[in-house]
């Protein structure tokens, strides 16, 4: 059937530059025809041109809801897509030589090197001479899209030259989102993100950081709400900022250090594990590990982890200080807990160092 087409447009094609009117009373010589194409030599100037290749802008929103058991609904949010058409232009190297100028009937003849311009001549004029084609001197190819242009190397038809691209704006798609989350549990250092996010004509929902896992009811086509249901829980890390020092010292022949918990009320019944490596402050950079220890506790509103030196064990990094006759002074330790449970997740939590004992 394409055969057939492309043969018949090419036979109204030929009779068309014949001068002829076509009498469709009488036969048509398709194989007259299609020799005659084969033997017409009718080139452009740039006979191949590349794939033209299609992106889309892609627009986000973030949906975010903080600790609190109420039902909770966003504010309705603007999104859009934009669409971008690469069209390329093939310019082969070394490029063909520049068209004629293309003057108007009985209109003045182009000026000659080494002669002045011929009367009447007004340079500039938009129907004095054709602006060429990109590659040959003169040609501005600097107006296409917002996009600007960029060349490339590549080959078409086994000839090597160059890709002449630029990008222009298609469509563009447009929604609006809300979101309605319902009543659920989260703690105190606990949140919720989640974004919604458009590319072409799609609209995708994602959910980035919350401890329950929805499923979602997507309503609308371009003005969509999202509804939320909460189906269960997972556990989530821990606040980092949940259990801080509370002291560090030295005292009857111990090294003591108080750790308050913040959130102690929500793991109730639950354990921690808090971990200290005491560390003796050196010479510039050369402090010396004298080895660490973990302690398993109940949860409470307050921690007091007492040890001596002979409770510890020796780690990769321990150096042996015993001629420091410094005693307990510049020592510090570095600590870090982890919550055992099923409120959060098992992750350790370093806390960094202390002070240093100065007396």
């Amino acid at each position: 059937m394409n055969n057939k087409l492309i043969v018949a447009l090419a036979c109204f094609g030929f009779t068309a530059n014949a001068g002829a009117e076509v009498d469709f009373n009488q036969g048509v010589d398709v194989k007259a025809a299609i020799e005659q194409a084969k033997s017409t030599d009718v080139k452009g100037p740039y006979p191949y041109y590349g794939a033209h290749r299609v992106r889309y802008s892609r627009e986000c929103k973030s949906f975010s809801f903080g600790s609190g058991g109420f039902a909770q609904a966003s504010d309705r949010e603007f999104l859009s897509s934009t669409e971008y058409i690469e069209e390329c232009r093939f310019i082969p190297n070394p490029p063909p030589p520049p068209p004629p100028p293309v003057l108007p009937p009985n209109g003045p003849k182009p000026p000659q090197p080494g002669h002045p311009n011929p009367p009447g001549h007004q340079p500039g004029h938009p129907k004095d001479y054709n602006p060429g084609y990109p590659g040959q001197p003169g040609y501005n190819d600097n107006s296409y899209g917002p996009h600007g242009n960029y060349t490339y190397p590549g080959s078409q038809g086994g000839q090597q030259g160059m890709y002449h691209c630029h990008e222009r704006v298609g469509q563009t798609f447009r929604a609006t989102a809300q979101m309605n989350i319902p009543a659920r549990q989260l703690f105190p250092w606990e949140s919720e993100r989640f974004e919604v996010c458009m590319e072409a004509n799609r609209v995708d929902f994602e959910t980035r950081t919350s401890p329950y896992r929805y499923s979602v009811d997507r309503q609308g086509l371009y003005d969509l709400t999202f509804n939320l249901t909460p189906n269960y829980r997972t556990p989530t890390a821990p606040d980092a900022n949940g259990m801080s020092e509370a002291g560090w010292a030295f005292r009857d022949g111990k090294f003591v250090l108080n750790v308050s918990d913040r959130w102690a009320s929500y793991y109730a019944g639950e354990k921690v594990v808090i971990k200290v490596e005491l560390v003796k402050d050196g010479f510039l950079f050369f402090n010396s590990s004298q080895g660490e220890k973990e302690f398993t506790l109940d949860v409470k509103d307050g921690y007091e982890l007492a040890f001596v030196e002979g409770d510890l064990q020796k780690t990769a990094n321990f150096v042996d200080t015993s001629s420091d006759m410094r005693g307990p002074k510049k020592f510090f330790v570095k600590w870090g807990f982890k919550r055992v449970g099923s409120v959060s997740t098992q992750e350790y939590i370093k806390k960094g160092d202390t002070n240093k004992i100065t007396k």
